[in-house]
Parts: C-alpha cells; structure tokens; sequence
C-alpha cells in the first residue's frame, strides 16, 4: 500500500525541520566554542559579570521597537495588496515568522504566508513576495544606516557594495516581464512588482533603516552597559556590517560570521580588548537574535491556539431541528 502523499510531505517537512535545527544547534555551539577559545573563559565570565543588567530590558524595548516598525510595514504591504487581516491576527502571524530569522537569508519568513493561507485562505503565492520585498528592503536599510553612521572602513565597501548590488539585481529580476511567461509565477511577480514602484520602495527602505536603527541603538545599549568607550556610530558601523556580511553567507542567522565580524569590528574600531568585545556579542546577540526567536515562539503557539479556535465549530450555531413523529396514523 502507498501512503497518502500529504504523509510524505509532512513526513520530509519534519525531516528537513529536524535538520535545521539539528544544524543551528551545531552552529551555535560552534560559535560557542570560538568565543571561548578567542577570549579567556574566565575573563568572559568576569566581562558579562561587570554588565549592568538593569539596562538589558532597554535593549530588548529597543529590539521590540524595531519589530513594531517592521509590522507597519508588513501591514502596509499587505493592504497595497488587498489582503485583508485583522490587525490582532496580523500581527500574531508576523510574530511568529520571526522564528524564522535563523533561516538562511531569513526566507523561511515564508512561514508567515503559509499561516495567512491556513487562517484566511490567502493563497501563498500572492503573499510570499511581500517577504522578498522585505528582505530587499531590510538589505538597502542596512546600508543606509551604515553609509549613514559613516562606513569609512575599507574592509566594509566589498560588502556594502555586494548587498545593493544583490538587492539592484532581485528588483530588476521580480520586474522583468519574461517570467510571465510561467503561470507558476506570473501572480507572484505582480504582487511584487507592485510592492517595488519606486515611491513605494525608497519609502519602505527608509522605514527599514529606522527598524535597522533601533536594533544598532540596542546593540550600543549592551556595549555601554559594560563601559566600554565606544561610540554609537562605531557600534553601528560594526554590527551592521558584521550583519550584512552574515546575511551574505546564507547561513542560519549568520551564526559565527556575524558574531565574528562583531567581535573583530569592535577591536578595530574601537580597540576593545578581546574579552569584553566578546561579551558585547554575547549580549547584543541575545538582545537582537535570540530575542526575536525566543518572540516568535510566543507568537507562533499563540497563533496556533487562535487557528485552532477558528477550526472549533460554532457550538451557539443552532443545528437542525430533529424530526418530528406526525400524530396522525
């Protein structure tokens, strides 16, 4: 006997699930064991204990902050293609793609279409480009807030440069009329293309680079906490590039590179030394990466609850009235 083919794409889904984490999990630990090789385990120790941790929480609302903008955006995309959500829902789906960041290029942010489609009956392919455009989106914010904070360092241009060129070049593909020509993906392209007519563009990446802004603002706050002399535009330049250059590897959450790049940056920079520049990773990668994670999972279970509401029928809906017996013979 064959099994039902819906079976097989659930079991190769949990597969490819078990996997990624699986090498997430690798990649963490990974990046772990090169923190602590670099820096003293207990130099580490002593950096991340001298931290003010009263000032974490203005991290996290820094990071938080950034995420409200980026919902604005999302709604905004999703009412320019007259897909109507509640709000509430809507930004319980857009929570819980963000579990998603540690996918590579963070696309598995598709996730938030398939709950459109689950919850509302919005077909994928008519959302799915509304997470291209943000990533376009996300990528020219960046640079803007590093060109910005004055990205003077000769080492950052090749990937500055990389990332506009990359997003210049999936504008001009998603424009190109030749993919009309398969059915597959002519709805998707025109959900797209009206998602990047240039007023609409340069509006949403300047929105992008405020998001951009209030995480490199989070990243300053845990750089301060341990008293380290280092600037906001120094902070910036450096984590924005280390995320670029993350981003560009495709790997999962850009873990090691990021983290390294972050690490590296400070000391040139700001000649900070080797354990408290590590520390200042540890901590701006929980206020910002982890934060969102840990975030979507929240939003994830809460909108499985509320799609399970929605599957529950409606017990005040009167059934039927059962038939009667007739009285005559």
């Amino acid at each position: 006997m064959h099994r039902p083919l819906g079976r097989d794409v659930r079991d190769r889904a949990r597969t490819d699930l078990k996997r990624a984490v699986l090498l997430v999990v690798l990649l963490a630990f990974a990046t772990a064991v090169g923190r602590a090789l670099y820096a003293d385990v207990g130099e580490l120790g002593a950096a991340l204990g001298g931290f003010r941790w009263a000032w974490f929480p203005v991290a996290l609302a820094l990071t938080a902050l950034g995420y409200l903008i980026r919902f604005w955006r999302w709604q905004r995309y999703l009412a320019r293609l007259e897909i109507s959500v509640p709000p509430w829902r809507s930004f319980w789906i857009f929570v819980a793609g963000q579990t998603m960041v540690l996918s590579p290029g963070k696309l598995g942010e598709v996730l938030k279409s398939v709950l459109l489609k689950r919850a509302f009956g919005v077909p994928v392919r008519r959302s799915a480009p509304i997470v291209l455009v943000e990533r376009i989106t996300d990528g020219l914010g960046v640079v803007v807030v590093t060109l910005l904070a004055g990205a003077f360092v000769a080492s950052s241009w090749p990937v500055v440069a990389a990332t506009v060129i990359g997003s210049a070049a999936l504008v001009l593909a998603v424009r190109a009329p030749f993919l009309d020509r398969f059915p597959a993906v002519a709805e998707a392209r025109a959900a797209a293309g009206q998602l990047l007519g240039p007023r609409l563009l340069v509006g949403m990446t300047a929105v992008s680079a405020l998001a951009w802004f209030c995480l490199c603002l989070a990243v300053y706050v845990c750089v301060r906490g341990l008293d380290l002399d280092v600037s906001v535009a120094d902070a910036t330049v450096a984590f924005s590039i280390s995320a670029l250059a993350g981003a560009l590897t495709f790997l999962p959450g850009g873990l090691g590179v990021t983290d390294a790049g972050f690490t590296g940056f400070l000391r040139v920079l700001a000649d900070v030394p080797p354990a408290a520049a590590a520390a200042a990773t540890v901590l701006a990668r929980l206020a910002t990466l982890w934060f969102a994670v840990a975030f979507g999972l929240v939003g994830l279970a809460v909108d499985h609850r509320l799609a399970r509401g929605d599957s529950q029928p409606d017990s005040a809906e009167p059934g039927p009235e059962p038939a009667r017996r007739s009285s005559i013979r």
